[in-house]
């Protein structure tokens, strides 16, 4: 419990906005969850109580069902030797019975699964007493499992979910039938929410999901930020998300590599991979080994250009020169102070993370002032067939890491179908070019479905994160393995080295160059220098 002078017996409590409602049944205390607060539940005979920081400014809430809300010394049978100016919920029987304003509730979270396990628990013992239109009685017998999926259908990060309609179609017919678990069949229901490539609306998606939808998994797609996973893990919501570093997403929630979290997982590569895969492609290039870096300044391009943790300290210790003038501003369309510093410098491998439209805005400005590299190894404006095809004869001979192709050796669990059938069905159906995204999306239902089935038990959030915890399963992307990887609740995946040529007709096509990361996928062809 957190020592809050302001507060005493009698004195109004401070309440935040929540994008959700929350409810108050008996014995127990429904929450909103709008920030990384933490709490403790601890139950008395006749009330429940709960024990959290506060922040914000303190406020009435007049005409809401929390007028009679207070804050209480705690009961007698409590341990008394913390802090005197502790600060409890105390929440009467007949509050128990009333709905919480959507306006106003307390901002905390649940960190303990077993703890949401109880309150759903707990909710069953007042079935058939529905409070206003907050959400659904929880029922112990209720046989459907309910899958939360967040991506960036919308926004700058949209490419990385273009096939989500695909995707969720296939999983929702191989699904139809229901999920088998412990003898036990399940109706499963997927719901879906674009976050729009902002992380604050991620946040409050997946508190929706959480609170209100009363999800048994949550999935996401994490490129853009940690958000989904942070609130699962205050909630003890299993989780699993995927595209984006390791890193990117463990440190931003102040994880520990040996440590890992109580109920989130995540499974993509990490940046010392991407810096191997680099190093391979480049391995035999006939170059100065003078390295231009340019990172965005965002989430994932500070984690892989940090000049120490990231992707250029890697290359440093390898031999490589690095020249690095700093990040960029996201949507920056003005390189010319990087390229002039790399031509002075005889920059002759230029490296980075860039969107489609800055890659494109660097390529021109370079040809304007001359600058001339003889490769370019670039992360994610590389990734999509669409984003190289816009750059025309330039794409020739560009090379970045491979994440996913139609070549890979794999096969779906879920559809049965191996990769190249995969990106033919994708193509077949929406009538556009497959995407590296493709396949990691998949393998991300994939995980959960496995997860839920080898849980035994889908609606205890307890054993689907024991079952999470030693994962071992064959993918469309390879074996994800989360006991493996020796990063705590994190899975490797696979990634080789490529090279993008453009064909008669400009359609350009993507050839693994290196594979010493992942010797099973085989070499395509040999790496070629850009041409001057």
């Amino acid at each position: 419990m957190i020592p809050l002078d302001p507060l005493r017996w009698g004195s109004w409590v401070p309440l935040r906005p929540s994008i959700t409602d929350r409810i108050i049944r008996q014995r127990e205390v429904y929450c909103s969850i709008s920030g990384p607060i933490k709490h403790e539940i601890c139950q008395f005979p006749e009330l429940a109580w709960i024990a959290f920081p506060w922040h914000g400014d303190l406020v009435q809430p007049s005409q809401t069902s929390f007028s009679s809300v207070r804050t209480k010394p705690s009961p007698p049978e409590a341990d008394q030797s913390g802090p005197a100016n502790s600060v409890s919920i105390f929440a009467s029987e007949r509050i128990m019975a009333s709905r919480i304003s959507s306006r106003l509730v307390p901002e905390t979270g649940i960190a303990d699964p077993a703890r949401r396990d109880f309150l759903k628990a707990a909710a069953a013992l007042t079935a058939g007493a529905t409070l206003g239109s907050t959400g659904r009685a929880w029922a112990a017998a209720d046989k459907k499992i309910r899958i939360g999926y967040i991506s960036p259908r919308t926004g700058p990060f949209a490419p990385f979910a273009e096939a989500d309609d695909f995707i969720l179609d296939q999983v929702r017919k191989s699904l139809a039938g229901g999920l088998s678990v412990g003898g036990s069949k399940y109706e499963v229901e997927i719901i879906a929410r674009d976050d729009q490539s902002s992380p604050d609306r991620q946040s409050n998606l997946a508190a929706e999901l959480v609170n209100k939808e009363n999800i048994d998994l949550m999935l996401a797609q994490v490129s853009i930020g940690p958000a989904v996973s942070h609130q699962c893990e205050l909630n003890g919501v299993p989780c699993i998300s995927t595209m984006g570093p390791w890193q990117a997403w463990m440190f931003p929630m102040k994880g520990d590599p040996a440590k890992g979290f109580k109920n989130v997982f995540h499974f993509f590569w990490g940046i010392e991979d991407i810096a191997a895969v680099y190093l391979d492609i480049w391995k035999d290039a006939d170059t100065n080994k003078v390295v231009g870096s340019v990172f965005s300044n965002d989430v994932p391009g500070n984690a892989m250009g940090d000049l120490k943790l990231g992707m250029p300290g890697a290359f440093a210790k390898a031999g490589y020169k690095i020249v690095d003038i700093g990040r960029f501003p996201v949507g920056a369309d003005d390189f010319s102070t990087h390229i002039q510093a790399f031509k002075k410098e005889g920059v002759e491998i230029v490296t980075g993370l860039f969107n489609p439209p800055e890659w494109a805005t660097f390529l021109n400005q370079s040809a304007q002032m001359g600058f001339k590299p003889k490769v370019c190894t670039i992360a994610k404006a590389l990734l999509f067939p669409g984003g190289v095809a816009a750059l025309g004869p330039r794409a020739e001979g560009m090379s970045t890491e491979i994440w996913w192709l139609p070549s890979y050796p794999f096969r779906s669990s879920l559809t049965g179908q191996s990769a190249a059938e995969l990106a033919a069905s994708y193509q077949e159906t929406t009538k556009r070019e497959w995407t590296q995204p493709i396949g990691v999306a998949h393998a991300l239902f994939e995980a959960g479905v496995q997860a839920l089935k080898a849980s035994g038990d889908p609606k205890s959030p307890i054993k689907v994160v024991e079952s999470l915890r030693k994962l071992k399963t064959d993918t469309v992307i390879g074996n994800l393995d989360f006991g493996a990887s020796g990063i705590a609740n994190v899975s490797k995946i696979r990634v080789v080295g490529g090279q993008w040529h453009v064909e008669s007709g400009g359609k350009p096509h993507l050839s693994i160059t290196s594979n010493s990361t992942a010797p099973e996928i085989k070499v395509e062809r040999k790496l070629e220098l850009l041409k001057s």
